[in-house]
């Protein structure tokens, strides 16, 4: 068991800080998560310096995203099958050498956007790999009743991240240089790989891993599972749509900025703050509730696509920025709430191949996404596009809603049956099938 100490007010609001390895593990990642968005302001400025192309900043983005589509699912099976600790040293490891290569190239004047095509590729694959690791090794780091405020605690640092990192890469860009910031992220990185060292591995939470079966075989499995159980199913419905056709930021708000609300560039900076300042709040607010439940999960949703909707029936630039605060919200509120269910639901064996599905739907479908969401709005107008796209996450909710009410005795959202079913799976059949 996870050693833990007597901290009063902490334990009532943040209890998953109160256990010794998850304590350093989310200090480290505090310190490291600002790097990456870092790098990715850095990456942008530095491909239109290089080029002054978007067709080149668009394939930056694909190369880095593709992997995900197409590895994630073999990254959740390694997660499952090798212990995760030592695992995501290495992951974090190779994304520091990563950021440090990129970072030379730079400072010496040798960089073409074939490195940097390349590089963001490396990332790619470094992240397909990286990312079910560490959420499913969060569940190792806690006890099972600490699970949702572990989860919602790592949400809220890397929205953090995301609003304090593009802002002092700018800064850091303006006064020392592109490359500096490759360099600052790769420094970022020792905080974590030094918290992955001081980790008590004798306190993590007991994990049977996969053991040698063959990748293929443990996806077959984790898929077949999720099929015969309407937990998992019903999770792994609601996100596929909120995924695919609703968290494709990189593409709606700049259509919102540039052809819906006429922004500047100051105000194109001021809609991204917003939509991080409410996944921040949500996150910040999901560290005192409890375990997630069924109504948080379809309501996050649910006003998720009702926000898009009303963005794209606004031309007025304040109201977005109002309208952004709640979309960032729902969206933390959503994912941080899936997360932390399939990590509650799901086999401990398991937990790494169920965080790739998740991974897979939302990150690995936005090529698609936003494919299908320039295509609409080239054909039929931005404001048709993005409309379009609130109202498929609202039908996805309502079928997610469709299969809860006809599956309802067995989908399962209480924390003490959850365990036991995940417990039974340990140690035998898995219990309560779908017919």
């Amino acid at each position: 068991m996870a050693a833990s100490i007597a901290p009063g007010r902490l334990a009532g609001r943040f209890p998953a800080l109160c256990i010794r390895n998850f304590r350093i593990f989310f200090f480290g990642l505090l310190v490291s998560v600002t790097g990456p968005w870092m790098q990715t302001t850095a990456q942008g400025w530095l491909v239109l310096k290089l080029t002054n192309s978007s067709l080149a900043l668009a394939t930056v983005a694909s190369l880095q995203f593709l992997p995900i589509m197409l590895l994630a699912l073999i990254g959740g099976a390694v997660a499952d099958r090798f212990p995760r600790r030592k695992l995501m040293f290495f992951t974090q490891a190779f994304a520091a050498v990563q950021a440090l290569v990129l970072g030379i190239l730079v400072a010496t004047n040798t960089v073409t956007i074939w490195h940097v095509y390349c590089l963001a590729l490396t990332l790619g694959v470094i992240n397909a790999l990286d990312t079910p690791l560490r959420q499913a090794f969060v569940s190792e780091l806690v006890d099972l009743p600490s699970v949702p405020n572990a989860v919602a605690l790592v949400s809220m640092i890397q929205n953090l991240g995301r609003i304090v990192g593009p802002a002092i890469g700018g800064v850091v860009i303006a006064i020392f240089g592109v490359g500096t910031a490759f360099l600052l992220n790769a420094l970022t990185f020792a905080a974590i790989l030094l918290a992955l060292v001081l980790i008590r591995s004798s306190e993590l939470q007991p994990t049977r891993f996969s053991g040698k079966r063959s990748v293929l075989m443990q996806i077959g499995e984790s898929v077949s599972y999720a099929r015969k159980t309407p937990t998992i199913l019903f999770l792994l419905i609601a996100t596929a749509f909120i995924g695919m056709f609703g968290q494709n930021f990189t593409t709606i708000v700049p259509l919102v900025a540039n052809y819906l609300v006429h922004a500047s560039a100051a105000e194109f900076g001021l809609l991204n703050s917003c939509l991080g300042t409410g996944s921040f709040v949500s996150a910040f607010l999901l560290t005192s509730r409890g375990a997630p439940s069924v109504p948080r999960i379809l309501l996050s949703g649910l006003s998720f696509g009702l926000m898009l909707i009303a963005i794209s029936l606004t031309d007025n630039l304040w109201l977005s920025c109002g309208l952004f605060v709640v979309v960032g919200a729902s969206a933390v509120t959503f994912s941080a709430s899936v997360s932390a269910s399939l990590q509650l639901q799901s086999p401990p064996d398991m937990r790494g191949r169920f965080a790739s599905m998740v991974h897979l739907l939302i990150t690995g479908s936005s090529p698609i996404g936003a494919m299908l969401t320039g295509f609409v709005a080239e054909q039929f107008g931005v404001w048709v596009s993005i409309f379009t796209n609130g109202a498929l996450c609202c039908l996805g909710m309502g079928l997610a809603y469709a299969y809860f009410r006809r599956m309802r005795r067995e989908i399962v959202f209480d924390l003490g049956r959850a365990s036991k079913l995940a417990e039974e799976f340990v140690d035998g059949p898995v219990a309560r099938p779908a017919e």
